[in-house]
């Protein structure tokens, strides 16, 4: 019998075998931190043998973050790479969450359930205000939970129950302001936000091009009137079924301005005029019922993806081109779990299907494509206390698709396995290793765009990451601290050309990586809170240049080294501050050349919320505190931090 059939087979002969297994009572952790996402099923931080981090709703709130974006940038362990004001995106130019160096393998999830897009994500476009608790593992999640989590997953938990109803309107400098309300009840919750700015933003470096034989001409993308629209929906249908749906549209202007002529240049077009026009719609559409029952959970999900670009070209008035395209990422199927507790042993064994399909328009409807496939797993993990002081744990995952465009389908079996060590109640100690598994998108092999070339020959990646971790919970302060090396076959990198024309195209290159990575949280009865984080790694990756510089087998620093975290939290009564930075230093941005190192980023933001009474809450958040213009982007494009921006927010509960 084929092994993926056996698989799957064994798979649900455990879900089906419940005559050995007994009913547990619903955990009750207390106080103590508690994270779901490592293991499928609740834990104490402490006794989960990864690395990890949870941002709560109440943290969320000091910080003043709008969007899952701003909470995760300033995550340890995590680099930023964005673009634009509010962390808007340009198309499949997104703001991106990368995870020990390793831009391509962050699965971000909603409520358990991916929402990635043929592995992109607009984090910009889920409003801060709708999450409970945004859960962080920082290692290959292949076995858990599938492709593309093979630098880490993001679990980004929405708001769920009572709440109390309220509006809310804001204020900011550069025209923007937003508004929204909340309405909610024991087993209903209805949210929508929209946020708007209109002023003209530089977001990049200037561009030397070519008008004409050897005239020359500077030109750079200035972004206005942007928009983020955001409404949620949740209702509790009965105990162990409810639905929610979450939706959200961002619309941003992107024009290239020509902002300087080179000394020999008699073109009619003059400083001050368009060279490029571009209008970016981004729609997204996540729908999930789920159902849990004990230790039974079961998804049904649907996420429609719609990214459309329109707008001019004006070749230095020598004509006008149109520019349009569209695309449309759907994916729908079934997610499913079941946990039996022996007497010393947990087992979880599940299965997912999914259906994904990818159609395209490009310029103007002259090029059209259209792929799809199915996409099938099963998984089992059985977790093993050995004694009072030791647990092991062994899982795997048997990947395979159908149905795809030439029979280009994929089979692959992952294995994880770990060791927790329970020092005392407080401290731990625990090791991994962690197979990963990661499947090229229809867009990397078969989109072919202005700028873009596809490679239908890619191959799917591979990972293997091993981590030693120490944990300590102990009163008022968490420390954390991991080792950890990755190594990646054929990571699927885009790769920048000049001749013969100026494209990209995804190539496999190799991926490593070993850093260690230190994290404290204080928190006590004072009015002070404290977060500190640094992480010091090496992340490389093979050059995608060997023919141009005559080199073999030549690995090319990538992306930081350094980073350094810090959040400080303030409460008295009424008002609350914090003051958040990541500083990241000894950076590399891919090139077509050797990867050069870029200046360091220091990003920040400050908020104050006052609460004059129950009913009333006025904040004030400052982005950029120091207005400095870095460079976050990690490519050969040079994109910028907008410069300082205040929102001023006004809240009515009820």
């Amino acid at each position: 019998m084929n092994k993926k059939y056996l698989s799957m087979a064994v798979a649900c002969g455990l879900m089906l075998s419940t005559s050995l297994a007994f009913a547990a009572d619903v955990a009750d952790f207390g106080d103590e931190e508690v994270v779901v996402t490592a293991t499928r099923t609740e834990k104490k931080d402490i006794d989960v043998a990864a690395a990890t981090e949870v941002v709560t709703a109440e943290e969320i709130h000091a910080m003043g973050a709008k969007t899952a974006s701003d909470v995760l940038k300033h995550v340890n362990g995590i680099q930023y790479d964005g673009l634009g004001s509010f962390n808007q995106n340009m198309g499949t130019m997104t703001n991106d969450v990368i995870i020990r160096g390793y831009k391509e393998g962050s699965l971000v999830m909603m409520n358990g359930q991916p929402i990635s897009y043929r592995g992109k994500y607009d984090l910009s476009s889920i409003d801060a205000k709708n999450i409970e608790r945004i859960e962080i593992i920082k290692n290959g999640g292949s076995v858990l939970y599938g492709s593309e989590a093979v630098g880490g997953v993001v679990n980004i938990i929405t708001k769920k129950g009572v709440e109390k109803n309220s509006v809310f309107f804001g204020f900011g400098n550069r025209y923007a302001q937003q508004y929204g309300a909340t309405i909610a009840d024991e087993n209903f919750r209805f949210s929508y936000s929209k946020l708007r700015q209109k002023s003209w933003f530089d977001v990049s470096s200037p561009a030397k091009v070519k008008a004409t034989g050897s005239q020359y001409a500077e030109l750079r993308y200035y972004n206005h009137d942007l928009s983020r629209e955001n409404f949620n929906f949740s209702f509790d249908l009965s105990e162990k079924w409810d639905v929610m749906y979450n939706y959200a549209e961002s619309i941003g202007n992107y024009d290239r301005m020509i902002t300087s002529l080179y000394p020999g240049y008699h073109q009619p077009a003059q400083v001050g005029e368009p060279y490029q026009t571009r209008q970016y719609t981004t729609t997204q559409h996540n729908m999930q019922v789920n159902f849990h029952d004990n230790d039974w959970k079961a998804t049904l999900f649907n996420n429609v993806d719609f990214i459309q670009s329109r707008g001019d070209t004006y070749k230095f008035n020598h004509g006008t081109a149109k520019y349009y395209t569209k695309e449309r990422n759907h994916t729908y199927g079934i997610d499913a779990q079941k946990t039996w507790h022996f007497n010393k042993s947990d087992v979880t064994a599940g299965f997912t299907g999914m259906r994904e399909a990818y159609d395209s328009t490009i310029r103007n409807g002259s090029v059209r494509s259209n792929y799809d496939r199915n996409n099938w797993a099963v998984f089992a993990q059985l977790e093993q206390k050995v004694d009072d002081k030791n647990t092991f744990t062994i899982g795997g995952r048997e990947t395979w698709t159908t149905g795809a465009f030439r029979n280009q389908n994929y089979s692959n079996f992952s294995a994880a396995g770990s060791w927790l060590h329970k020092m005392d109640d407080e401290n731990s100690l625990y090791a991994s290793v962690t197979q990963s598994f990661m499947m090229p998108t229809f867009s990397q092999m078969y989109k072919n765009t202005d700028m873009a070339t596809p490679n239908p020959d890619l191959k799917p990646q591979k990972g293997l990451s091993y981590e030693l971790g120490w944990k300590q919970a102990h009163g008022a302060q968490t420390w954390k601290a991991a080792l950890f090396h990755t190594y990646v076959k054929d990571n699927i990198t885009a790769s920048w050309e000049t001749t013969p024309v100026k494209r990209y195209q995804y190539n496999n290159v190799d991926f490593r990586n070993t850093g260690i990575e230190l994290s404290c949280h204080v928190e006590n009865d004072s009015p002070w809170s404290f977060d500190y984080g640094v992480t010091y790694q090496h992340p490389e990756t093979k050059s995608d240049n060997v023919k141009k510089l005559n080199v073999k087998d030549t690995w090319e620093n990538a992306y930081g080294r350094l980073q350094l975290d810090t959040g400080v939290t303030y409460k008295m009564k009424k008002f609350t501050s914090n003051l958040s930075l990541n500083y990241q230093c000894m950076r590399f941005s891919s090139e077509t050349g050797p990867n050069k190192e870029v200046k360091p980023y220091l990003l920040s933001s400050l908020n104050f919320v006052y609460e004059p009474d129950a009913s009333s809450e006025l904040s004030l958040a400052i982005n950029n505190v120091l207005s400095r213009r870095d460079r976050t982007s990690n490519s050969s494009s040079d994109y910028y931090t907008e410069p300082a921006t205040f929102m001023f927010n006004y809240t009515y509960k009820f």
